[in-house]
């Protein structure tokens, strides 16, 4: 999740004006409504301002002797590109709002400010303009850390199979996160050989959260290495949605069809099953889509569990392959469980029907952890199984 934006004290704002009273108008309306507010009497002293200390905005006259407002905008422009900076005038000029934007400004207020709710609205803007940038560089920066570390991996597996189990492990997500009143948490139960199972739980937006339980066909490290692509390609959605706008990350569908698309045009000769979700936090609501995934997620709303519906083709098998999405409001209090399909190896039930059942009956009682249920089917982190075992867990403590 992006850092939450500051409080209205926190934000320091600049007023650029050779006139006393008009500096003192302003800075009075500003500070009544919480901001820290500071002054300047000319262009000069404020260049001298901002390049001592921090500033969240900057509000500047047009018109003042020496360096002139649209010298000063430049200059703030030039060398402090993303300090949002306002301009103001007393001509009321479509010229110089003309003027003042080309420079740099992000938004012209005329003076004699007749309605400070004007002035106020304007400052919101720029404010909340600002915090998205500032919000989008802190997404870029975390995305090309993460894709960097995923082309490190990527060069580590090719070189290295015994390394290849360690490489999954490291690029997984922590074993529980805490999102508040949600908790997403993990459990692998590891086979004897390298396999393609894969779990991820990551922030999308201020409102949102992504989920997702893969497995990949086949075993060894080109099934692992197909784990490591599919971190890198939800990465991508995740960048594309941030840097353009593009929806798909937040679409399970959509970005299930894309995925499908990738993997049959990379030519890899591999297909994978998942379950992938996206929780709207604040309408405690889930979108999931499920290709090929087996056996069906589970939900306990505090009463009693049933599997979720839905279902799909897997994803890199079959051209042109359709998905859907399925949305469900939550209640208040729910435990989600996805399960790999290595669970149905090992549980002792004879046929599938008593298999889930049994899943059924485990996460009607249970309370919610990943180890409880994991012992209460009977499991053992210390031993090794025909296939990995993985549980993605999804509680909300109403």
């Amino acid at each position: 999740m992006s850092n939450p934006a500051p409080t209205a004290a926190e934000i320091r704002i600049l007023v650029v004006d050779d006139e006393s009273m008009i500096r003192y108008n302003i800075a009075g309306y500003l500070e009544d409504s919480g901001y820290s507010v500071f002054e300047a009497e000319d262009g000069l002293r404020a260049i001298e301002a901002v390049n001592r200390q921090r500033f969240d905005l900057v509000l500047s006259d047009l018109r003042m002797p020496g360096l002139d407002g649209l010298e000063v905008i430049g200059e703030l422009h030039q060398y402090h590109p993303e300090l949002p900076v306002i301009a103001i005038s007393g001509t009321g000029v479509l010229k110089d709002a003309v003027d003042a934007l080309r420079a740099g400004a992000w938004d012209f207020v005329v003076k004699p400010i007749q309605d400070m709710a004007v002035l106020e609205h304007a400052v919101a803007a720029a404010l909340g303009k600002a915090q998205l940038i500032r919000d989008n560089h802190r997404y870029q920066q975390d995305l090309e850390l993460a894709n960097r570390r995923l082309q490190e991996s990527l060069q580590q597996m090719r070189d290295d199979a015994d390394a290849g189990r360690r490489i999954q492990l490291q690029i997984m997500p922590e074993q529980a996160i805490d999102l508040t009143p949600y908790r997403l948490s993990h459990s692998l139960l590891p086979s004897m050989v390298l396999s393609g199972d894969f779990v991820d739980y990551f922030s999308i937006d201020r409102g949102h959260f992504g989920c997702y339980l893969a497995d990949v066909s086949g075993h060894g490290v080109s099934s692992a290495f197909i784990t490591v692509l599919l971190k890198s390609y939800v990465n991508r959605q995740l960048e594309r949605l941030h840097k353009d706008n593009d929806q798909t990350v937040l679409e399970p569908d959509r970005l299930l069809a894309r995925l499908n698309q990738t993997l049959l045009s990379d030519q890899l000769e591999k297909y994978l099953t998942i379950f992938y979700a996206v929780i709207d936090s604040e309408r405690n609501r889930i979108k999931y889509s499920i290709g090929g995934h087996f056996p069906s997620p589970l939900l306990f709303d505090g009463t009693q569990a049933d599997f979720l519906p839905g279902r799909g083709p897997p994803v890199g098998l079959f051209a042109g392959a359709g998905y859907a999405t399925d949305t469900l409001d939550l209640p208040e209090h729910f435990a989600l469980a996805a399960f790999s399909d290595g669970i149905l190896d090992v549980l002792p039930q004879p046929t599938l029907a008593e298999k889930k059942r049994h899943l059924l009956d485990a996460l009607n009682h249970f309370d919610p952890s990943a180890q409880n249920l994991i012992e209460r089917l009977g499991l053992s982190a210390g031993q090794s199984y025909p296939d990995d075992i993985t549980l993605l867990l999804l509680t909300r403590d109403g």
